[in-house]
């Protein structure tokens, strides 16, 4: 069964610790796909970007699968012009991820 965990309006320095600690706990007590929805999300750092990271490494040392849900299109062109397209996958992307 599918986990979900929602994101808010900042994925930055201020606001990852909270949220890593919602996707770590979830990571520990779920099995099946971990859900990260960005619908919220308008504003995002490199922190932020290396918190998602992080989590992906740990959901999948954990033998899951770490989706992004309903990526907003400044995000998904982001993901995409860094190369991130290769490493997280996007569920219901508003746009297709560019490179």
């Amino acid at each position: 069964m599918n986990q979900l965990v929602v994101a808010g309006p900042r994925l930055d320095a201020a606001t990852v610790g909270g949220l890593r600690g919602q996707l770590d706990e979830a990571i520990r007590s779920g099995t099946g796909p971990l859900v990260l929805d960005l619908s919220s999300v308008q504003t995002v750092d490199a922190i932020g970007l290396a918190m998602v990271l992080g989590v992906e490494r740990r959901a999948t040392s954990a033998g899951r699968e770490l989706l992004l849900r309903d990526v907003p299109p400044r995000v998904a062109r982001l993901l995409g012009a860094l190369g991130l397209r290769r490493i997280l996958r996007a569920e219901g992307a508003r746009e297709p991820i560019r490179a």
